[in-house]
C-alpha cells in the first residue's frame, strides 16, 4: 500500500462558484470524512515538501520548471502560459477553455518566430513538454502576477503583472500573436486562438537548474500528468513525470511510497468542445476521485489526498467511521 495524491491544478473557486448544484460523490465523500487543511502557499509548496524537496518549496514556480529545460538559462525566468482571452464589454476574461496546452511542433515554431521578431530585446522563449513556455530575460522588479487558473471567470486586469516592463512585453506579444499563421491554422481547425502568453511565477536563476539537488535522494514516488512545475520537481529528483494512466486502478500495481496524479478541467474541456465546466467536474470525479475513494475503502491505499481550491483533504481508511459528520453537496465541500 502507498499514498495517493490527486491534484486538481486549475480549480479555484470564486464566491459565486461555491455552489452545491452539482453532485460530486467522490469529492463529497472525501470532504465529509477526511481531514481538511488550507494551503496558504498553494499546492506546489505542499507537494515539494510532501516528496522531500524542502529546498525547492520556496523557489518560484518558473525556477523549478527551468530544471527540465535543456537550454543553458541564466538570469530571470517566467512561466509563459498560452491563453485564449475573451473580450467583454469593458474588459478581457479567461475561462477554463482558455488555458491552452500546445503541441511541441507549435511551441517550437512559435519560439523560433519569437526569436526572429524580438531579436535584440534580450528575451527568449523556451518550449516545455507540458505545453507552454519559459520566458528568459533580464531581471525585473515588482514582477508578481497570479497564475492564469486563478483568474478564470474574472476580469484579468488585476491578475496581470504589476511591472510596466512586463505589461509592455505582454502587449507586444499580443500584437505579435494577432493574425499569426499559427492562429490562422488553429481557427481553420476550430481551435481557440492563442491571444497571449500569460507571464507569471517568475524568479532569478542562481545555479544550474538542470542538475539534481544534492540533498534529494530519489524516493519511491511516482508522478503523472502535464504541468511545468511537476515536471521540474521530478527532473530535480533525477526522474521523469509519466502520462496519466488509463484508469486509477493502474496505479495500484508496482511498489511506490506515493503516487501523484495531476489532473485539469481544461484538458477535459479541450478534448470535448461540447462539454460544460460542470460536465468536466463530473467526469473528473467519476474517473479519478470516486474510484480512488472506493479503492481506499478496499485497502489499496494507505491514504488519499485531494488538493483543489487551496484545500487539502486527506482521507484514511478508518475515517469512514466518522458518520456523525455532515455531508456537503458538490463544490460546497471545498468552500
Amino acid at each position: 500500500m502507498h499514498d495517493l495524491v490527486i491534484v486538481v491544478a486549475d480549480l479555484y473557486l470564486t464566491e459565486e462558484g461555491r455552489a452545491d448544484a452539482l453532485a460530486l460523490p467522490g469529492l463529497e465523500r472525501i470532504a465529509r470524512f477526511g481531514a481538511r487543511s488550507v494551503l496558504a502557499a498553494g499546492w506546489r509548496c505542499w507537494l515539494a515538501r510532501h516528496v522531500g524537496c524542502e529546498s525547492l518549496a520556496a523557489e518560484p514556480p518558473a525556477c523549478v520548471a527551468a530544471r527540465c529545460c535543456t537550454a543553458d538559462l541564466t538570469g530571470a525566468v517566467w512561466l509563459a502560459n498560452p491563453v485564449h482571452c475573451v473580450a467583454g464589454l469593458s474588459s478581457l476574461h479567461l475561462d477554463h477553455r482558455g488555458l491552452l496546452k500546445l503541441p511541441m511542433a507549435t511551441l517550437v515554431a512559435l519560439a523560433a518566430d519569437f526569436r526572429a521578431v524580438f531579436r535584440g530585446a534580450d528575451v527568449a522563449l523556451e518550449p516545455l513538454a507540458s505545453g507552454g513556455f519559459l520566458l528568459a530575460g533580464p531581471a525585473i522588479t515588482d514582477a508578481q502576477a497570479s497564475e492564469p487558473a486563478r483568474a478564470v471567470g474574472m476580469s484579468i486586469a488585476a491578475a496581470l503583472p504589476r511591472a510596466p516592463a512586463l505589461r509592455r512585453l505582454g502587449a507586444e506579444i499580443e500584437i505579435w500573436l494577432h493574425e499569426h499563421p499559427v492562429n490562422r491554422l488553429r481557427s481553420e481547425r476550430g481551435e481557440p486562438a492563442v491571444t497571449s502568453l500569460w507571464l507569471w511565477g517568475g524568479g532569478t536563476l542562481t545555479r544550474t537548474q538542470a542538475a539534481p539537488a544534492a540533498d534529494m535522494g530519489i524516493a519511491t514516488d511516482r508522478a503523472y500528468g502535464r504541468d511545468p512545475y511537476l515536471e521540474g520537481l521530478w527532473c530535480a529528483r533525477g526522474a521523469r513525470v509519466q502520462p496519466l494512466p488509463e484508469r486509477i486502478e493502474d496505479l495500484t500495481a508496482g511498489r511506490a511510497r506515493s503516487s501523484i496524479i495531476l489532473v485539469e478541467l481544461g484538458e477535459i474541456l479541450a478534448a470535448d468542445r461540447a462539454a460544460s465546466v460542470g460536465d468536466a467536474l463530473a467526469r473528473l470525479d467519476a474517473r479519478w476521485v470516486a474510484p480512488a475513494a472506493d479503492l481506499l475503502a478496499r485497502g489499496a491505499w494507505r491514504s488519499l489526498a485531494l488538493i483543489a481550491n487551496d484545500r487539502c483533504l486527506i482521507l484514511r481508511p478508518r475515517d469512514a467511521m466518522k458518520r456523525w459528520r455532515r455531508a456537503r453537496r458538490g463544490l460546497a465541500a471545498l468552500a
